[in-house]
């Protein structure tokens, strides 16, 4: 394969995974997909492997999401989190991972690192002494603003290869794959 290939291969994407498939790609001499190829290997004909798909979506979008959009104040995982307490107000931490559908081990240690951040604070439940409450902070309400702010443009230029209409439809389809 030619360095210049290579090295138009190897820019696409910091991700090791893109990097990988887009190599691939290359060394087929196409412009399509090389997931197929991959797929091919998995999968009896016609079989879609799903999660291959969605991981390389998943590599793709986090390298442009750590530049962009969390800049080192925030990570995805936190963001739903934060989110939710700013829409349910006194939310407790149990109720919390229902609502997001994790463990709840897993939410106590996002509202552990949310509260150090200083995005969340855990109040004694007026309704139950023996619970939580959890509150978002003013720093918090600064985060999600700079959120609206860097999100549009990420999720346009990430999604760029797609219509509006098309990204829609690709939300209401993963809605469903993950809910139901």
């Amino acid at each position: 394969m030619s360095r210049n290939r290579t090295a138009r291969a190897k820019q696409f994407s910091k991700s090791p995974c893109v990097k990988e498939a887009h190599t691939l790609k290359a060394e087929a001499g196409s412009h399509e997909s090389p997931l197929p190829m991959i797929e091919g290997e998995l999968s009896p004909p016609g079989q879609p492997v799903l999660g291959l798909y969605l991981h390389v979506a998943y590599m793709m979008l986090m390298s442009s999401f750590e530049a962009r959009v969390g800049q080192g104040e925030i990570t995805p995982n936190l963001i739903g989190a934060l989110a939710i307490v700013r829409r349910v107000p006194g939310t407790n931490q149990a109720t919390l991972a229902r609502m997001i559908g994790i463990e709840r081990a897993t939410v106590g240690e996002q509202v552990s690192r949310l509260i150090r951040k200083g995005f969340l604070r855990r109040d004694t439940s007026p309704h139950d002494a023996r619970s939580y409450a959890l509150y978002i902070t003013r720093a918090g309400e600064r985060m999600l603003e700079k959120l609206r702010e860097r999100i549009p443009s990420h999720e346009r230029d990430v999604g760029v290869r797609l219509t509006l209409e098309e990204r829609k439809q690709l939300r209401a389809l993963l809605d469903k794959f993950v809910y139901g």
